[in-house]
Formats: C-alpha cells, sequence, structure tokens
C-alpha cells in the first residue's frame, strides 16, 4: 500500500512542476528600451516604449505611449496601443527626463523591484530636454535606438566616462544617505544625435539640476577610484610648447578626517601615451612632467569637490567614513548640508610607471 502510495505522490509531484511566472514569447513584447518623463497632469508619468516588430522578415522598431498615476499603470496604458503585452524583464536602457529625476526618483522605480523575472542590470540615465526626441532623434543615428544606447552606455563605462549605472546600484545609493548618486547625463547635439555630456549629480535622491562635464566625470570616476579598462587624460604643457596625454594605470586614496575638516590624498600611477618632445628618458623632464601633472589634475580635483558642493552632492562617499568612525560630525544634522560645509582639502602625487616604447 506505501509503495502505491508513494508512486501516486511522485506521479501527482511530476505533474505539478512548472514555472510559475512563466510568459510565453508568443503572448509578450519585449522592451529594450524604455523612458519616463512627467505628464501633462498632476503626479501623472508618461512612458514611452521601443521594442522591435517583425515584418516582411525584417526586423524593425516602433513605439508606444501610455500614462498614469505610476510606471505601473502608464505602462498597462501603453499596453493597450500594442497587440502584446510590453514586457520589460530584458529591459537594457531607462531613460528619465530631467526634469522628473527632480524629485524623489525611487517610486518611479519601485515597479522593476517587484517582479522577481525583472531584470535590474538595465542601465540608467538622466535626459535633458523633450523625450520624444530621444526615440526618433532629428539627427542621423546610424543603429536603432535600442542597439545605439547600450552600445554607448558599454563604450562610456569602457573608457571612465561614468562609472556602473545601473538600476540596480542606483536604487542602492539612492537608499544610502550616507553617499550620493551621479547617473549618465543625456543631451542632443548640434547635429541632433544624442550623445553623453557627463554625470548628472544628485543629492538626497533628487537631480540637483548641475552637472560635470566629459572631462570632469572621468576626473570624477577617478576621484572615487572607480576606473574603466581606459582612463585618459590630456593637459597642454605650455612651458614645453606640447600636449601630453596619459592613461591612468592605477590610484590611491586616502581620506584623513579631522573635526571638520578633509584631507583626499590621491597617489596615481600612469603611463605616457603622447608626447611629441619625446626626452621624458631624462630624470629632469620626467620630475618637471610628474609635478606638472600633479598641479593641473589637483586643480581639477578642487574644481569638482567645488562644484559637487554648491550641489550638496557626496558623491565620493565621504560620508561613509565620517557615519562609521566620526559620529559626531555625522549627527550635526543632513549630511548633505554638512558636506557642503566641510573643508575639503586635496593632494595629488602622479608617478610616472611608463613612457614609451622608447624608454
Amino acid at each position: 500500500m506505501n509503495k502505491k502510495m508513494l508512486m501516486v505522490f511522485l506521479f501527482v509531484l511530476f505533474l505539478l512542476g512548472g514555472c510559475w511566472d512563466e510568459a510565453q514569447y508568443k503572448d509578450i513584447t519585449i522592451v529594450p528600451v524604455m523612458g519616463l518623463t512627467n505628464g501633462e497632469g498632476e503626479n501623472e508619468v508618461k512612458a514611452i516604449f521601443s521594442f522591435p516588430t517583425f515584418e516582411q522578415q525584417t526586423i524593425t522598431y516602433t513605439k508606444s505611449e501610455g500614462t498614469g498615476i505610476s510606471t505601473r499603470a502608464a505602462r498597462e496604458d501603453a499596453t493597450h496601443h500594442t497587440m502584446e503585452a510590453l514586457d520589460v524583464s530584458h529591459l537594457e536602457v531607462l531613460l528619465l527626463s530631467s526634469e522628473m529625476a527632480k524629485k524623489n526618483l525611487y517610486p518611479e522605480l519601485d515597479m522593476f523591484f517587484r517582479t522577481p523575472r525583472n531584470r535590474i542590470t538595465s542601465y540608467i540615465v538622466i535626459v535633458e530636454g523633450d523625450m520624444e526626441q530621444y526615440f526618433t532623434p532629428p539627427g542621423a543615428v546610424k543603429s536603432e535606438v535600442a542597439n545605439y544606447y547600450p552600445e554607448l552606455l558599454r563604450t562610456a563605462e569602457l573608457y571612465t566616462y561614468t562609472s556602473v549605472s545601473t538600476m540596480e546600484n542606483a536604487v542602492k545609493l539612492l537608499l544610502d544617505d550616507s553617499m550620493d548618486l551621479d547617473l549618465p547625463y543625456m543631451i542632443i547635439d548640434d547635429n541632433g544625435i544624442p550623445t553623453l555630456d557627463g554625470i548628472a549629480l544628485f543629492s538626497n535622491n533628487k537631480f540637483t539640476g548641475q552637472t560635470l562635464g566629459k572631462q570632469e566625470a572621468i576626473l570624477a570616476n577617478l576621484m572615487k577610484s572607480k576606473l574603466g579598462k581606459y582612463t585618459r587624460l590630456s593637459y597642454e604643457w605650455k612651458e614645453k610648447n606640447s600636449p601630453i596625454t596619459i592613461e591612468v594605470i592605477k590610484v590611491r586614496r586616502k581620506l584623513k578626517i579631522s573635526n571638520e575638516k578633509v584631507n583626499m590624498h590621491f597617489d596615481i600611477d600612469i603611463s605616457v601615451d603622447e608626447f611629441p618632445p619625446n626626452d621624458l628618458y631624462k630624470k629632469g623632464t620626467r620630475n618637471e612632467a610628474e609635478k606638472f601633472l600633479s598641479g593641473e589634475i589637483k586643480k581639477d580635483f578642487e574644481k569638482i569637490i567645488t562644484t559637487t558642493q554648491e550641489a550638496k552632492s557626496d558623491i565620493f562617499g565621504v560620508g561613509r567614513r565620517v557615519h562609521a568612525f566620526h559620529q559626531d560630525l555625522w549627527k550635526k544634522g543632513d549630511w548633505q548640508e554638512t558636506y557642503a560645509a566641510l573643508s575639503i582639502e586635496v593632494d595629488v602625487n602622479v608617478n610616472m610607471k611608463r613612457t614609451s616604447i622608447f624608454d
């Protein structure tokens, strides 16, 4: 009797097997790019979706729009205008309008963390201007936006224009009161092509309206010790009447905090990618170059510190060290206000490790 019951149990168990959240591809439309902006009504969300369609054995991309009181409601509204349900589980890029980002950003992202099969490694980008232009750019973009944006952002990471800007990392920082978020910042350039133009600075979960330019974004990531595969900087060395281009090999950052004073010390190992005078084999020239670069990078770092303090945006994580080891300073009040008032000094020491194949 027990054997018969066991066989029946195993047979029923086999029939129960399956995926509880299964979705058939024939019933859904995969959305690789999505945009969120403010709707016309108060507290209304407008969502735009770009997705592939198959016609006459070719793939073309089309878009659908929807509005609602939330991201989920806007998606449901847009689904009513498509032949299948819009599915964001394979989303690659989420575009957020700068105006929407000026309020608490988390509510617009909450939907993506409620469904286990959703992809939370999607890129997030802040865009300036009309969201519609980013789905139908006025310029001649060489590929569909669904292919263009992911590759653009992967390249930006590779060359340290931005740090890893995934939805997962963004939400971690939005919920972290000791460090602020920065995200890639995109504009439509003079040729009508969407292009990255630096990073957007956040304070207390909101976009401040202030940004760092392309070169400043690379330097800011250097200050955070967040290097891509390539990190290159170029300077005009007027005394030598020559440009000098370097690639950062390694950066070591040390923070010293005393009372309300912070010292950031950076040791930066570099290689030289360009220097036409070609006399770095001379010890004197190498020493001069290291001194020149240390001074130039220090001045750039100080400008970036000033900008972030004006924006009350601690993107460098100073607050994490303060929260862990300096409770008196942490408890003074709102950390972003405290960060803006800190006295921050920067020291930079450049070490030339490689020059060229001639040396």
